[in-house]
């Protein structure tokens, strides 16, 4: 008989319009649920792990389909919310973003001074910050640094900008969400 165990089982992955599929995980849901539940006027939810954990065991036991669309996802939370009683946190419910991102390769083309550079990028970590699940990704770093230097090569001058905008951004996002899990810089 097949080990049908939470590792051996693959959620399946979420479409989102305009969005590449993301594979759903159990912090995800947990922070969508939390929060549908700060919205409804419950700060502290305890309950959140329990649903989402309900419902990832039907997602990997009993749907069938290796894709889900992120409206059918955001149903089946819906109507388990209702079903165990939490009405107000149904109406609240959306799939928060799975993993917001920043090129910040990019946006250095973008706005190439760093006084620039540096009011896009807090207005773009604000953005994103205020409406992630719980990862924000930031790509380019490297080229980023790069550009606004003008360096064809890395240089001193090079990790000194790039040891700067690390700690911005980690300092942004700190401030504006402390609750956030992850944030990558590359």
């Amino acid at each position: 008989m097949p080990d049908n165990s939470p590792s051996d089982t693959p959620l399946p992955l979420v479409s989102i319009p305009g969005a590449s599929p993301t594979r759903l995980n159990e912090s995800w849901l947990i922070i969508s649920l939390e929060k549908a539940a700060t919205r409804a006027g419950h700060q502290q939810w305890p309950l959140a792990p329990d649903v989402a954990q309900a419902v990832l065991h039907y997602l990997r036991h009993d749907f069938a389909r290796s894709q889900i669309e992120r409206d059918t996802l955001e149903l089946i939370l819906r109507r388990s919310l209702e079903g165990i009683g939490c009405p107000a946190i149904a109406r609240h419910f959306e799939l928060a973003t799975s993993s917001p991102s920043i090129n910040l390769a990019a946006l250095a083309r973008e706005a190439p001074l760093e006084i620039l550079f540096y009011h896009r990028l807090a207005a773009l970590v604000d953005e994103k910050v205020s409406t992630l699940a719980s990862v924000l990704r930031l790509e380019g770093l490297r080229s980023c640094v790069l550009s606004l230097t003008g360096s064809a090569s890395w240089r001193t001058s090079c990790q000194k900008l790039n040891d700067e905008i690390v700690h911005f951004i980690r300092a942004r996002a700190q401030t504006l969400s402390p609750s956030l899990l992850e944030l990558t810089i590359w």
